[in-house]
């Protein structure tokens, strides 16, 4: 007899890719003819832009920029030039698509970038931007459980508490602020950069709301042409409309990139016009439950079992990393910026490596009013203790900072960080059942057996082989939970 079971299908988005990449470009760029010739070049920045990203059947397209200026001192020895120019990037991954309809996460950051002199009238420029690649495409598990069943039918439900991703997105949406100054602002900007960070996060119902800032660091000179360096805050708040409304507990994880920037001094303030695109995923937490065993002390039972694996994300840290160098020379640093390199993870026995590091950025005057250019790299290698089979890492915040020691300047750099763990959890369970008919039972049995439970068995191993079941094993030996391991028991006969 063939008994009722009902199947219900609970869908998840599944990451199926998870990988760095990094692309160096370079450029000739050639000076125009109404500035002077290149002597030496003093330094160079640059902010990374992404435009597009599209997923190709068997390969995922990326694609963007760089935004670039260059400080330079020109050979008649006349006052620093600068210069800026656009280098567009594109990058390919090998990613088979099968048809589904997946969608791409990407952190854009630029990871290095300099000049050189070709000559006088020429430069080279080369920039190292890095995309941490993360795709996830929708599956859907199908779960089995019975509907009424005869009472002799013993039954074993297991419970999985799980938080699975059930919904990604984005949204584009564009920044403009007037942010006003309470001292001098500068005239003219050699270069600036946005970092754009998210502060709070949260669901509301059926919509995603976050609060963030814009960190725009940027470099120019006053009216009496000294360099100003400056750290200001935009301020970002969004929000997301969402598929349903996913319930109490339900958190969502925003990733932000620049698409396009523009920053201009103003009487009473910097302007900036910011284009942003959120890409998040919403983590919700729920129950799986599925029947994991079945048996009849009364009739022979035939278990058709089969596993589905579901992505479960098991935890989530927030880590700070403290990155310093120490300046050597005599000349006193005047601007600094850090650029990050993306986070290498190497799986190990029982966790992880995670290798965080990048280079400071640093403009700094000599004693004799010559300004140069310099980059210190750096780098730090941490363990994480985790059984997972991915390790998603995202880029919060940083500060980058400059502190005096005595004769000597020490860079800062902060970086925090959230680690993710992710681990496939495989649930077997029971699909369908057939049952025999009840048979008649032995006068000549036992009504009570009388045994002790072996290293590791349950009630319910010794009901199922003894053929008693669980609440009566517990009534007849006054138990409420698993007895003591080499107890004896009094097994009722059923």
């Amino acid at each position: 007899m063939e008994l009722p079971f009902e199947k219900t299908e609970t869908r998840f988005w599944q990451q199926k890719l998870y990988t760095p990449v990094v692309k160096e470009e370079t450029q000739e760029y050639k000076l125009p003819d109404t500035l002077p010739d290149a002597g030496r070049v003093i330094s160079a920045w640059g902010q990374a832009v992404l435009r597009g990203k599209e997923w190709r059947g068997d390969h995922i397209s990326l694609s963007g920029g760089v935004m670039v200026w260059i400080l330079y001192a020109p050979e008649d020895g006349s006052e620093p030039r600068r210069v800026e120019s656009w280098l567009p990037f594109s990058m390919r991954v090998e990613h088979h698509h099968d048809g589904e309809d997946g969608v791409i996460r990407t952190e854009c950051m630029l990871c290095s970038v300099d000049a050189r002199n070709v000559s006088a009238r020429k430069l080279m420029l080369r920039c190292s931007v890095g995309l941490m690649v993360q795709t996830l495409v929708p599956r859907a598990a199908e779960l089995y459980h019975p509907k009424e069943m005869p009472e002799d039918i013993q039954l074993l439900d297991r419970t999985y508490p799980m938080v699975l991703t059930r919904e990604t997105g984005e949204r584009t949406f564009l920044v403009e602020e007037l942010l006003p100054m309470d001292r001098q602002i500068p005239r003219k900007l050699i270069y600036y950069r946005l970092t754009p960070r998210v502060t709070e996060q949260k669901v509301l119902g059926s919509r995603a709301v976050f609060r963030g800032v814009g960190e725009l660091h940027l470099l120019g000179l006053d009216e009496q042409q000294k360099l100003v360096s400056l750290d200001l805050q935009v301020p970002l708040a969004q929000y997301l409309e969402l598929q349903e409304d996913w319930g109490e507990g339900s958190e969502v994880s925003n990733l932000l990139c620049v698409t396009s920037l523009e920053v201009e001094p103003e009487e009473n303030g910097i302007r900036v016009k910011c284009g942003l695109v959120s890409q998040y995923i919403l983590n919700v937490p729920g129950v799986i439950r599925c029947l994991e065993d079945a048996y009849s002390p009364q009739r022979e039972l035939e278990l058709v079992r089969q596993e589905v694996v579901l992505p479960a994300w098991l935890d989530e840290q927030v880590q700070l990393f403290e990155l310093q160098e120490r300046l050597t020379g005599d000349e006193v640093p005047v601007d600094a910026i850090f650029f990050p390199e993306l986070p290498m993870v190497t799986k190990q026995p029982g966790g992880a490596e995670i290798r965080v590091g990048g280079s400071f950025q640093l403009l700094s005057e000599a004693p004799d009013g010559l300004l140069l250019g310099r980059q210190l790299k750096t780098a730090r290698t941490v363990s994480q203790r985790t059984e997972c089979d991915t390790i998603p890492c995202t880029w919060l915040r940083g500060g980058t900072g400059l502190r005096r020691d005595g004769g000597s300047w020490t860079a800062e750099q902060e970086l925090e960080m959230r680690i993710d763990s992710i681990a496939a959890r495989p649930i077997a369970m029971v699909s369908s059942m057939k049952a025999g008919e009840c048979r008649v039972p032995d006068p000549e049995r036992p009504s009570v057996i009388v045994r002790s439970g072996c290293p590791g068995e349950t009630l319910w191993d010794i009901a199922k082989y003894c053929g008693s079941t669980v609440s009566a094993i517990q009534r007849l030996n006054k138990l409420e939970s698993e007895p003591e391991e080499g107890r004896l028991l009094l097994i009722p006969v059923v």
